[in-house]
């Protein structure tokens, strides 16, 4: 990656992505001498200030402990279960094996089912425009970004 000094506007620099969550690709939009200051970020097209990425700091991760002289028990929340039982109704007598891959260059449309590589099969219930999709999968309903329709 090029140094500061070498950056202008337009070039491609990483940065944190609030929107996103995660360290994403950025264009650099604005900079003061040799110092970035605004960045538009490549996933979500959100304009913010730059934001640079730390080296060596890593996410804070929770994890259920689970003491071993109890026996682990599975909880099931009844928010849980009313979406998965209104995902299956709603792909009741669909064929899973017509879903199309996801990919956030292809275009979907209401009603496509969808075969994401981390949430699974999905329906899409809602386009957002320009380039967003509301998708129903098993465990939750979520946005995801598509290709524009042309």
């Amino acid at each position: 990656m090029k140094k500061n000094k070498e950056l202008g506007a337009g070039d491609d620099i990483d940065s944190r992505c609030l929107k996103c969550k995660d360290v994403t690709n950025h264009t650099i939009v604005a900079m003061v001498a040799d110092k970035v200051v605004k960045v538009q970020c490549n996933v979500c097209h959100s304009l913010h200030n730059y934001r640079p990425v730390q080296g060596g700091v890593k996410a804070l991760v929770r994890r259920n402990v689970i003491k071993r002289d109890q026996p682990a028990k599975e909880v099931k929340t009844a928010a849980g279960s009313k979406s998965e039982k209104r995902f299956h109704e709603m792909i009741e007598g669909r064929d899973q094996r017509a879903a199309i891959p996801y990919a956030m260059n292809v275009a979907f449309q209401t009603d496509d089912l969808v075969d994401h590589p981390v949430f699974g099969i999905g329906l899409v219930v809602k386009t957002i425009s320009p380039n967003k999709m509301e998708v129903v999968f098993k465990e939750a309903s979520k946005i995801l970004i598509c290709a524009p329709k042309t």
